[in-house]
């Protein structure tokens, strides 16, 4: 019986899905063709990220703002606080650029009254200090 009800179930969310999506696209109308136009970062920062008045993280490969209504994103620098994170010699400018970037962050987010983002920042600071340590041991 279960194996029944249950696909009775996934044809029915199935159904209601797409009669959502239905619904959500005649109230929207056509979407227009072409490239979504963004809102310039040089509008929001004065062309430096570290200056948005946004919650803001340094990634390894970039960095992430969100709106504050938004709140901190539970995934940004969930690698480096991972057990299974290692990095190596090779990799210390890019540690080293990041954990400058975190400490700038920190003093950023406590200047706005931010204790949680401080806080945040500074336990990636601590993180940081401790793959930097291996790494420079290997």
């Amino acid at each position: 019986m279960s194996l029944r009800y249950g696909r009775l179930f996934d044809a029915t969310v199935r159904d209601e899905y797409q009669r959502a999506l239905t619904l959500a696209r005649a109230q929207l109308g056509p979407v227009p063709p072409g490239d979504r136009t963004q809102l310039p970062l040089a509008a929001i920062t004065s062309g430096n990220w570290h200056d948005a008045p946004l919650i803001k993280s340094r990634l390894a490969g970039g960095y992430c703002l969100r709106t504050a209504a938004q709140g901190p994103c539970a995934y940004a620098n969930i690698c480096e606080h991972c057990p299974n994170f290692r990095s190596e010699a090779s990799f210390l400018p890019v540690l080293q650029l990041q954990r400058a970037d975190a400490e700038a962050l920190a003093a950023d987010a406590a200047a706005r009254g931010w204790g949680d983002e401080t806080a945040r920042h500074r336990r990636l600071i601590e993180r940081l200090d401790l793959l930097i340590s291996h790494a420079h041991a290997s």
